[in-house]
């Protein structure tokens, strides 16, 4: 039986060290120096050396990936290690990584790294972070229920971490056949949020739109922002926080716009935040928005696809939002937003429910004012009358989202998800061709290569997600 995830049982850290979503800058002032001479290759002494350079950043409550206090087990299964290459474990890259959000651990001794390789080698080279894609005759509904089919498929547990989700995993599932990839994807959540910036009648007969959460302060991080809102009680589906649930894949595209540092880091190689020395961090900025962490490649030309999930703007429809990361250069206009996140051609199939003299204009025509799932299909619109707008009791809520097919290369992944109340988990499914004609999305034209890829799951999270650390494989099995 699966039990309710606690969020006063989940740390409210920034990031995790692998997903290098947040900044570590204590590390620098807090380390001590090497391991003091214990060379055996064991998990004891690897643990030692580890302790003494990263436990003021990575202890037991920090909430990141890695933190110092797990035990051998938990340490192989959350991927971070690479017994078949041990040199190449985030565990050993990261602190010697820009990537790292407290920069190069230079204390983190040539001896230290030497112990930990060691220590890595003599673990059983099977792999944490590979997805085996199976061939399939049949062809999966994408409907979000997760029939028996997806059975012949081993799944991977992808630890993530660094966000607000109550999810500390992702199971995911991957089969193919001739003509497209289908992936199975499964994690906790206490409940499913639709709530995203509805209309709210006020008490003096105004209408405003509900914000997503309490506004952060300018320079505030996450953990910052968590913790001044309660800690370890933090919770990201109290009634002030009024967004969606939604999760995304990222990509490497393997063509001519294919990003290196993302095959040994991951994610951590597009996320960018100035109060980090432009390494991976998690600040807030609303008015000075080049000053707020964003995704980009610093490259020109270099690109990464991402697949992106959001609950009530999509579901409906049963589409994921098929964008990518490029280069962009940080600079305080009308890109800052975005920053380097862009969506493929096409139309992307939702809007906000536009005001006219300062309110709603429309509610559903079948449903009225507030739709369970907080959207209606634009085919369902009716325009309210002034009068009867005027009548509405303050604290009346209407949904501002309208939604419709997505259309052009933006649609080129399908994907649906469902809510089980019961085990508090979401299932969901995606189905996208092996190929495409748009030159940002990954191509699966080598069944013989190694694609790799990052999770993230936003839990009622406008920006917040938690994410995976080390890159994901995808091995295609013949």
């Amino acid at each position: 039986m699966l039990h309710h995830v606690s969020y006063a049982g989940r740390t409210f850290a920034a990031l995790m060290l692998a997903a290098g979503l947040a900044a570590c800058t204590a590390d620098k002032d807090a380390i001590s120096g090497p391991a003091g001479g214990l060379d055996d290759p064991t998990f004891a002494n690897a643990s030692a050396a580890l302790q003494t350079s990263c436990a003021s950043c990575h202890g037991a409550s920090s909430g990141r990936l890695f933190r110092t206090s797990m035990d051998s087990t938990t340490l192989v299964a959350s991927g971070l290690v690479d017994p078949a290459s041990p040199s190449a474990s985030q565990l050993l890259v990261k602190p010697r990584s820009a990537a790292h959000g407290g920069g190069v651990i230079a204390a983190f001794s040539t001896r230290d790294s030497a112990l930990v390789a060691a220590w890595i080698a003599t673990l059983p080279n099977v792999s944490a972070t590979t997805v085996n894609a199976v061939k399939t005759d049949f062809a999966p509904s994408i409907d979000g229920v997760g029939e028996a089919i997806w059975l012949q498929a081993t799944p991977l547990t992808v630890q993530i971490a660094g966000g607000w989700a109550a999810a500390a995993s992702v199971s995911v599932r991957a089969m193919y056949d001739d003509g497209y990839l289908y992936m199975l994807l499964r994690w906790t959540d206490n409940e499913a949020s639709y709530r995203r910036n509805p209309w709210i009648k006020n008490v003096d007969g105004t209408w405003s739109v509900a914000a997503a959460k309490p506004a952060p302060t300018n320079g505030q991080n996450w953990q910052q922002y968590m913790a001044a809102r309660g800690g370890l009680s933090f919770n990201p589906e109290a009634p002030e926080y009024m967004y969606e649930d939604k999760m995304a894949i990222i990509w490497n595209t393997y063509g001519a716009g294919t990003v290196p540092a993302f095959e040994t880091v991951g994610c951590a190689a597009v996320c960018h935040d100035p109060n980090a020395g432009g390494g991976p961090g998690t600040t807030y900025n609303s008015v000075q928005r080049d000053q707020a962490a964003k995704k980009y490649t610093t490259v020109v030309g270099q690109v990464l696809d991402m697949w992106h999930w959001k609950l009530v703007r999509q579901n409906m429809n049963g589409k994921m939002h098929d964008q990518y990361v490029r280069y962009w250069l940080p600079i305080n206009d009308g890109t800052a937003g975005d920053g380097g996140r862009a969506s493929d051609a096409g139309a992307v199939g939702y809007a906000s429910n536009p005001a006219v003299s300062g309110r709603p204009t429309f509610r559903s025509a079948t449903n009225g004012m507030l739709p369970a799932i907080y959207s209606w299909p634009t085919t369902d619109t009716l325009r309210m009358t002034d009068v009867e707008v005027a009548a509405l009791p303050v604290g009346t809520v209407i949904a501002n989202m309208l939604t419709s097919m997505p259309t052009g290369s933006g649609a080129d992944v399908d994907g649906r998800g469902v809510y089980d109340s019961v085990l508090r988990r979401w299932t969901y499914e995606i189905r996208r061709r092996l190929t495409t004609s748009d030159v940002n999305d990954v191509q699966f034209d080598n069944l013989t290569r190694t694609y790799k890829f990052g999770l993230a799951v936003f839990d009622n999270a406008q920006i917040e997600h938690s994410y995976s650390g080390p890159p994901v494989r995808l091995v295609f099995k013949p």
